[in-house]
C-alpha cells in the first residue's frame, strides 16, 4: 500500500514587493488628495504656494511611515492564517488516513478494505477473495508474549504488502485474520496470487526473542465470484476454504470447490 506524498509547503516570508507596492499606492493617493485640497479649496494663492511643498512632503512621509508597518502586520496575519489552514488540512488528512489504516500493521483496516473491495466490484471488476490466517498465532502469544505477537502481525502484514501486485488489495480483518482481493478473470490467477502471498510469508524473518528465529506460515482460503455475488457470500466461501487449509495441515492454499 502506497503512502500519500508529503504536502508541499509554500515559503512563509513577508513579500518586500507587496510592501513597496502598497506604500507607493498610499503615497500616490495621499498626494492626489492633498493636491485636490490645495487647489480646489478657496485659499489665497500666496498661501497655497507657500504651504504646497511642506504639505506634499508631509503627504509623502506620513503614508510612508504608516503603510510599511501596516502592510507588515497584515502580511504576518495572512501568513499565520495560511499556516493555520495548512495545519488544519494536515490534521484532517491525518485523521482521514487513520480512519482507513490499521494502527498496528499499517495496512487497510477492515472497514476500509471492504469498502475498497466493494467499490471495485461495483465498477464491475471480477476477482477472488482471499482469507489469510497466521498459523498457530495463539502459540506465539502464549510462548513469547503479546508484544512478540504484535511484532509477528506487523511482519506478516509487511510481507503481504510487499507481495501484492497491481490492483490487489490487502487488509487486516481482525486479530490474526487478514484479507486480500485479487482482480482476475480465472481462479488459476487467484491461486497463483495466493501462493505468492503464502511464499512471501514463509520468507519473512521473525525473531520473537534475541537469538531465536521462528518460522511463520499462513493458511489461505480462496473463493471467486462475479460482481453479482454478495461480498458476504464471497467471504463466507473463502472462509470455508481457509478452514479446509487449516484442517489439511496449514501452510497451504485451498481454492473453494464451487469457484
Amino acid at each position: 500500500m502506497r503512502n500519500d506524498p508529503p504536502r508541499e509547503k509554500s515559503p512563509e516570508r513577508l513579500s518586500f514587493t507587496r510592501t513597496v507596492f502598497v506604500t507607493v499606492v498610499a503615497i500616490i493617493v495621499s498626494w492626489t488628495v492633498t493636491s485636490i485640497c490645495l487647489f480646489v479649496l478657496p485659499l489665497d494663492p500666496a498661501y497655497t504656494e507657500q504651504f504646497a511643498w511642506p504639505t506634499l512632503t508631509i503627504a509623502t512621509i506620513v503614508p510612508f511611515l504608516v503603510a510599511i508597518p501596516v502592510t507588515i502586520v497584515l502580511q504576518r496575519g495572512r501568513l499565520k492564517l495560511e499556516r493555520a489552514m495548512r495545519e488544519l488540512a494536515d490534521v484532517h488528512a491525518e485523521l482521514e488516513r487513520r480512519s482507513r489504516i490499521d494502527p498496528l500493521t499499517g495496512i487497510l483496516n477492515r472497514d476500509a478494505f471492504l469498502k475498497q473491495v466493494n467499490q471495485l466490484r461495483v465498477e464491475g471488476t471480477n476477482g477472488a477473495m482471499l482469507m489469510i490466517d497466521i498459523d498457530h498465532f495463539k502459540m506465539i502469544n502464549d510462548q513469547y508474549g503479546h508484544m512478540a505477537g504484535d511484532e509477528a502481525l506487523r511482519g506478516f502484514a509487511g510481507a503481504l504488502s510487499q507481495a501484492v501486485q497491481g490492483r490487489e488489495l490487502i487488509g487486516r480483518l481482525g486479530g490474526e485474520e487478514f484479507g486480500a482481493f485479487v482482480p482476475c478473470e480465472d481462479m488459476e490467477t487467484a491461486h497463483q496470487a495466493a501462493e505468492r502471498l503464502r511464499l512471501a510469508v514463509n520468507r519473512m524473518i521473525f525473531t520473537p526473542r534475541p537469538g531465536i528465529l521462528r518460522r511463520v506460515t499462513a493458511s489461505i482460503g480462496v473463493a471467486g465470484g462475479t460482481p453479482a455475488d454478495t461480498l458476504s457470500e464471497l467471504m463466507r466461501r473463502a472462509d470455508l476454504s481457509l478452514y479446509e487449509a487449516k484442517a489439511a495441515g496449514r501452510d497451504r492454499v485451498i481454492v473453494h470447490a464451487a469457484a
